[in-house]
């Protein structure tokens, strides 16, 4: 009992809705498995990617509410993927290709491993579609990632500040990615620590030109400010 399993797992159900002009409206569901490690274990104090935070699952839920305006057919970046859960989760639902990244070389092993085991079924198409890849935030570090995929209709991302510092990186890192003009940004941030406020968030985003509202599930969601 003085060292209880670290080692934890999470679970999310996705639902696609199929519609069809010729056959009724059905739907077909799928478990997504993330591995990882408990939140307050030592691996997550050392690699904070490695366990799910709060603000993942309402974000998973809500973009698969809403998967027709933010992932059908559409290019989708998670910056500060984790575990990969959401990231993940847009692929089942439609995203034409999804790129899910993380700074943190313990948590992209981890990421790789769970996309693997949740489409680990010898598909070119979905090798083909869902990618894990490192970047750190910020203008110079974002080129050859940018080089490779483009600029993307829907950016994801949840719970990643917990510095102040982190914020303006977060944001040149969004503005450099997000495709002109009718790109969206969804930020979920339910732990908020540090005496990190949403003011200081929010301001970051004005400074950039971004325009906001904010849903009823409490998830952010930004857009350039031209496109109104």
């Amino acid at each position: 009992f003085d060292n209880p399993d670290p080692r934890d797992s999470f679970h999310f159900q996705v639902v696609t809705q199929n519609k069809d002009d010729d056959t009724p409206p059905s739907s077909t569901s799928k478990t997504i498995k993330v591995a990882g490690f408990k939140l307050d274990s030592n691996e997550t104090a050392k690699s904070t990617g490695v366990t799910l935070w709060h603000g993942s699952t309402p974000l998973a839920k809500y973009i698969m509410m809403n998967s027709t305006e933010y992932l059908k057919d559409r290019n989708v970046l998670e910056l500060g993927a984790g575990l990969g859960l959401v990231g993940i989760v847009a692929h089942c639902l439609g995203a034409k290709q999804t790129v899910l990244t993380d700074g943190d070389t313990n948590t992209l092993k981890k990421m790789r491993e769970n996309v693997k085991h949740n489409f680990d079924n010898g598909d070119d198409d979905t090798k083909n579609t869902i990618s894990c890849r490192q970047l750190l935030w910020g203008n110079e570090n974002s080129q050859s990632l940018k080089d490779a995929y483009g600029t993307f209709d829907t950016i994801l991302a949840s719970d990643v500040i917990y510095t102040p510092t982190s914020i303006d990186p977060l944001f040149d890192t969004v503005v450099t990615f997000l495709k002109k003009p009718h790109g969206r940004f969804l930020l979920s941030w339910f732990t908020r620590v540090n005496g990190v406020t949403i003011d200081t968030v929010l301001d970051a985003a004005k400074c950039r030109n971004l325009d906001w509202t904010e849903t009823k599930e409490g998830i952010y969601i930004f857009v350039l400010g031209q496109d109104k």
